[in-house]
C-alpha cells in the first residue's frame, strides 16, 4: 500500500509565545500568511504566555504527533531549545526561521547557566545541519552566522513581522521642535541583559550630562534577563553620580512605551550584538533620530536613517548625540532616509518576501496565489 496522501501543512516550533515579543509575533503573522493561502498551520512552543495561550499549543502534543508525508516544520531558532534535539529525530522537511542566537562569550561572563543555553543553541544549529531544506534569516547578518555554521543550502534572507502599534506620528524629527532649550531625553529599549551593553549607554550619558546638559534624562526600558548585570548596571550609575538622571522602568506595555518613545529626543543603541534590532525601527517609526554602535546586524537595520559610531568611547557617543540633536538640517536628512527604511521593513514588504522564500523553499507552495 502506498502512502496515504494529505493537504499541505506549515507548523511552526518555537521555544517561546509570548506577548510583546518580536519572535512570537513574527511567528504568529507568518501563520497568518501561511493560512490565507488555504494551507492549515499550527504552532507549538515550549510554553506559551498570557493571552496567547489560545492561540498556540504545548510542543509536546507536537511530540506525540505521527510523521505526515505533507508536512512541513518551521523552526522559529532564537536560543538553545529540546526542540531541536526532537527535530533530528522527525523524518519531515524542516526549515530554520534564524533570529540570532548571542555569542555565549557575552552572556555567560554574567550567567554561566545563559551561556550554558545559548552554548547549546549554537550547537544545535550544527546538529540540524543537515536535516534543514533551507533556512530563512531576518538579516543579511543572520545569513552569514548561519554559513559560519555550516548552513548555506537553500540560505534566503527575508524581512521580519514587526509589531506596527498606533502612534501620533509626530513631526519632531525633522521639526526642530525638540531641541536643548526643553531638555535632552536619552532612550533605549531591550532587555536588561549583557548583548544590549546597557552600561556603555551610561558611560556615554554620564560623558553627555557633564560636558553638553546636565538636565538631561536617560530611560533604560525593558524586563531583567540577567540580574548579576541589572545589579552592576545600578552601581554604576550610583558611581558616576547620575541616579537622579537615569530611570530604569522594567518592562511595560503597550501605552507605556508608546510614551517613552513620544518623550525621547534621541534612541541610543550601543548593542555588542543584535540579530536584527527591532527597537531601531519603533524609534525610526516614532520620528526619534538613532545614534548607534555599528556592531552585528544593526547597521543593515538602521542604513543610513541615523548616526552610526565606530567607537564605544563615551565622548564620541556624546558628541553624536549633541549632532543630532542640534542640527536640524541633520535631522531633517535623516527623517527622509527613515522613510525609506520604514518602507523596507513595512509589513508589505515582509509579506511578500516571507511568501517569496516560503514559495522557493516548499515546491507545493508555488502555485498557491
Amino acid at each position: 500500500m502506498g502512502l496515504r496522501s494529505y493537504s499541505l501543512e506549515i507548523d511552526q516550533l518555537l521555544p517561546s509565545l509570548a506577548p510583546r515579543d518580536a519572535i512570537g509575533y513574527h511567528a504568529l503573522k507568518m501563520q497568518e500568511l501561511i493560512q490565507s493561502l488555504g494551507i492549515k498551520s499550527e504552532i507549538y512552543a515550549d510554553e506559551i504566555k498570557g493571552e496567547l495561550k489560545g492561540q498556540a499549543h504545548l510542543f509536546a502534543e507536537f511530540q506525540r504527533k505521527s510523521y505526515r508525508s505533507n508536512r512541513y516544520i518551521i523552526y522559529q531558532a532564537s536560543t538553545g531549545s529540546p526542540i531541536a534535539g526532537h527535530l533530528t529525530t522527525r523524518r519531515e522537511p524542516i526549515l530554520i526561521n534564524y533570529h540570532n542566537i548571542t555569542p555565549k562569550e557575552i552572556l555567560g561572563r554574567w550567567d554561566i547557566g545563559v551561556g550554558i543555553v545559548v552554548g547549546a543553541g549554537i550547537k544545535q544549529l550544527s546538529f540540524l545541519k543537515e536535516r534543514l531544506v533551507g533556512a530563512i534569516s531576518v538579516s543579511q547578518y543572520n545569513k552569514w552566522c548561519l554559513a559560519q555554521e555550516g548552513i548555506t543550502k537553500n540560505s534566503l534572507v527575508a524581512a521580519p513581522f514587526i509589531p506596527v502599534e498606533a502612534h501620533s506620528g509626530s513631526s519632531k524629527f525633522g521639526s526642530g521642535i525638540r531641541t536643548r532649550s526643553v531638555g535632552s531625553n536619552w532612550l533605549f529599549v531591550g532587555r536588561i541583559a549583557p548583548n544590549k551593553a546597557q552600561h556603555d549607554v551610561i558611560k556615554a550619558f554620564s560623558a553627555y550630562v557633564t560636558g553638553w546638559q546636565q538636565e538631561a534624562t536617560l530611560t533604560l526600558v525593558g524586563g531583567i534577563s540577567s540580574k548579576s548585570y541589572a545589579d552592576s548596571l545600578r552601581e554604576l550609575v550610583g558611581e558616576l553620580g547620575i541616579s537622579e538622571r537615569v530611570h530604569f522602568t522594567g518592562p511595560v506595555d503597550s501605552m507605556e512605551l508608546e510614551k517613552q518613545y513620544e518623550n525621547a529626543t534621541v534612541f541610543v543603541c550601543l548593542s555588542d550584538h543584535e540579530g536584527f534590532g527591532f527597537p531601531i525601527i519603533e524609534a525610526l517609526r516614532h520620528s526619534v533620530p538613532v545614534v548607534a554602535f555599528a556592531s552585528s546586524a544593526i547597521p543593515e537595520t538602521l542604513g543610513t536613517s541615523g548616526i552610526l559610531v565606530a567607537s564605544k568611547n563615551p565622548i564620541q557617543v556624546a558628541a553624536a548625540v549633541a549632532l543630532v540633536e542640534n542640527d536640524t538640517q541633520l535631522r531633517k536628512v535623516l527623517r527622509i532616509e527613515a522613510h525609506n527604511t520604514l518602507e523596507r521593513y513595512s509589513q508589505e514588504a515582509a509579506t511578500l518576501q516571507n511568501l517569496n522564500a516560503l514559495r522557493k523553499l516548499i515546491p507545493e507552495m508555488a502555485s498557491r496565489k
